[in-house]
């Protein structure tokens, strides 16, 4: 007879990284409060402080598991690009804008005024690695690593990155048209940079 198996339950941080995700999304940062978070996954304000730490701790983490997640979906892009790197970082960037666009946790971590977090970005510029150089280390590896052919060292892929990263923050705050539109006039960016 085979054993049945039950899928492990979800910890106690997950559920409430879960909650504040949730608050977020309908109200903004300045909505998440410990009680809230308590509240909502039915444990004691300790057992937020104890799961989560302080509300810095918080936003870090929020951050940290939206990076983590948003690293392996980048990865699944440009990998469906293999030996052409004008094509995979651009569609990467077009995926970015989209992302960025449907999903307050990425607008908030890049520190887009439109997402309403103006007291969500300091808690992560303060921290020991900022969250921008997090990313830009995290994505300018990542295409090292897939287009080698580039001839660019890791150094150079993070100032290429970071270069794109500030293009798409202008997309996001002032878009001058469609997701499409602003895509292909990174394409051509992205090719006078690559040197293709």
């Amino acid at each position: 007879m085979k054993a049945v198996t039950h899928p492990a339950p979800v910890r106690t941080r997950d559920r409430l990284l879960d909650a504040a995700a949730g608050v977020i999304a309908a109200d903004g940062w300045a909505a998440v409060t410990m009680g809230k978070l308590a509240a909502h996954v039915g444990v004691s304000r300790q057992t937020v402080y104890n799961e989560l730490g302080s509300k810095a701790e918080l936003a870090e983490a929020l951050v940290l598991r939206e990076t983590e997640c948003f690293a392996v979906r980048l990865t699944e892009v440009v990998a469906a690009h293999p030996g052409r790197p004008v094509d995979g970082v651009t569609a990467a960037f077009g995926h970015t804008l989209e992302a960025a666009k449907a999903n307050p946790l990425i607008l908030l971590a890049l520190g887009c005024p439109k997402a309403g977090g103006d007291d969500f970005l300091p808690l992560l510029t303060t921290r020991p690695e900022g969250v921008l150089e997090r990313s830009v280390d995290t994505v300018a590896a990542l295409f090292a690593r897939c287009y080698p052919e580039v001839g660019l060292s890791l150094s150079e892929w993070a100032v290429a990155v970071e270069a794109f990263v500030r293009l798409l923050l202008s997309h996001l705050v002032q878009p001058s048209g469609s997701v499409a539109h602003a895509t292909g006039q990174m394409r051509w960016v992205i090719g006078r940079m690559l040197g293709a």
